[in-house]
């Protein structure tokens, strides 16, 4: 698949393309951008996009690194193409933890990462490579450091200064607003070619940037307000096929970086207020000359919790976050037909390399397992080693629970620990005919917070979303779940 990948390249002018054993790498030579495209064991491709600022920016380039993923980001959001996840690389030399070497953006929603070697998966990569060519356009025409021109009278030195006085007092500034939130070993940086102040703390959970050149870029990539839904902690986001969350937590740093008096937290539209762009592992807000990234919670796994939070409270709001469903299931769902259409479905997932069923069926729910090999992207927060691609493939087991009601933490049996080392897991993932409860949701975030595991889950939604992509596999289980009249 990757031979007809590169053919689609001659199309788009100026692209280049590096290939090497499985890699095929995409972009224009003057870019910090490109696409890379992985050929997985399963002979599916995995995509993603890779930030590199070019060397002719000299000094530590963590600050480019960053803005410039947050402009790809926010274009694609923008575009309705993808939500991303950023993933942070190590740098290979120094011992400075908030450093970038560079950064991987993750298409997670709604298509995924991952591209099944056929027609329809060819589609999506060369449409992938088309909007890359809009966004080199875009961040050409909106930014003065895209695709910089040094005069050749400007001394390298001149574009980085981590020293300089002015950087020191709009540091210190910044740093009295985040409070506790601030270190010693925070980084920081004046870019005179960029024309902004930078600042990010030393677990990468904030970033500023001083620019008005930026803010202007992002509000034309902000969300819409109408995509805003007010839950309990926060806010929902249900536009352009993607669910996000911010939670209030985040709107009120952003509201002491603003330097502003709960405006955002307090308010019933905060994209009404300023930028937002929510991602899935953080979201961006711009006001004013200050744009800044905070990392949170914010995609599917976020949403579904605060979605359950909304269930609960209100029947209105859950009319209109989940619409009358076209499916009609039983109400006692066989536990081993729903752990075999579980299996069926896994089978057809993209990434998917292998499904086992292992254990043994005593309980009346289908407690028998299933074991995948999985292609699937860095958890978030964990950081790539330079030289190893984002994506590898892990164990994971999967348990099936057929059950009217939602499934809680005690439907879970010894624990997902004690499942995880009892097959010598490196994932867990959890079907279900209902929804797993809030309980559930943190528990899952808990283990994939605590260890490199990653955790997910499909509930009834997320089940019928996929019988709607393959209807032969439907059909098979007309017993247990057939399409509404």
């Amino acid at each position: 698949m990757l031979d007809k990948i590169e053919e689609l390249v001659e199309d788009e002018t100026g692209f280049e393309v590096q290939k090497r054993s499985r890699r095929l790498r995409v972009g224009l030579p003057c870019s910090p951008l490109s696409l890379i495209f992985d050929e997985t064991p399963s002979d599916d491709v995995f995509m993603a996009l890779h930030c590199s600022a070019l060397r002719i920016f000299n000094g530590d380039r963590t600050d480019l690194h960053d803005v410039c993923s947050w402009l790809a980001a926010s274009f694609l959001r923008w575009l309705g193409v993808t939500s991303s996840a950023l993933i942070d690389i190590e740098h290979p030399a120094t011992m400075i933890p908030a450093e970038l070497y560079g950064r991987y953006l993750i298409p997670s929603q709604p298509e995924g990462y991952v591209l099944a070697p056929s027609d329809a998966g060819l589609h999506l990569a060369g449409d992938m490579i088309g909007y890359l060519a809009m966004f080199e356009h875009a961040a050409h025409t909106h930014t003065t450091f895209w695709h910089p021109k040094f005069e050749s009278a400007l001394e390298p030195t001149h574009d980085y200064d981590a020293a300089r006085s002015e950087a020191d007092d709009w540091a210190q500034g910044l740093a009295s607003l985040l409070g506790e939130r601030a270190s010693r070993d925070d980084i920081y940086t004046q870019r005179p070619s960029a024309g902004w102040f930078y600042y990010r703390t030393t677990d990468g959970a904030i970033a500023v940037v001083e620019s008005k050149q930026l803010v202007d870029f992002l509000e034309l990539l902000g969300t819409a307000p109408d995509e805003e839904i007010a839950g309990i902690n926060g806010f929902l986001y249900t536009g352009k096929s993607f669910d996000n969350f911010i939670p209030r937590d985040a709107l009120k740093i952003a509201d002491r970086i603003f330097g502003q008096d709960g405006t955002l937290a307090a308010s019933s539209c905060p994209a009404a207020e300023a930028t937002v762009v929510p991602l899935e592992n953080g979201v961006i807000l711009a006001k004013g000359h200050r744009a800044v990234l905070l990392r949170h919670d914010t995609g599917v796994a976020g949403f579904a919790r605060e979605r359950s939070l909304v269930l609960e409270r209100n029947r209105l709001e859950q009319e209109r976050l989940f619409p009358p469903s076209e499916f009609i299931w039983t109400d006692e769902v066989d536990g081993g037909r729903f752990e075999r259409l579980i299996y069926d479905l896994l089978e057809c997932e993209p990434g998917v390399h292998e499904v086992r069923a292992i254990g043994s069926s005593r309980e009346g729910d289908g407690g028998r397992d299933l074991v995948v090999s999985w292609v699937t992207p860095p958890v978030p927060g964990e950081a790539i080693p330079q030289g190893l691609p984002p994506a590898r493939e892990r164990r994971i087991i999967v348990q099936c629970k057929a059950r009217k009601r939602s499934v809680g933490r005690s439907d879970l049996g010894g624990g997902i620990l004690d499942t995880l080392f009892m097959y010598h897991a490196e994932g867990y993932f959890l079907a279900t005919s209902s929804q797993p409860a809030v309980a559930v949701i943190d528990l899952l975030e808990e283990v994939r917070r605590r260890g490199d595991y990653f955790t997910g889950w499909w509930g009834r939604t997320e089940i019928e979303q996929r019988l709607r992509r393959h209807p032969q596999i439907l059909k098979r289980y007309a017993d247990i779940v057939r399409p509404a009249p």
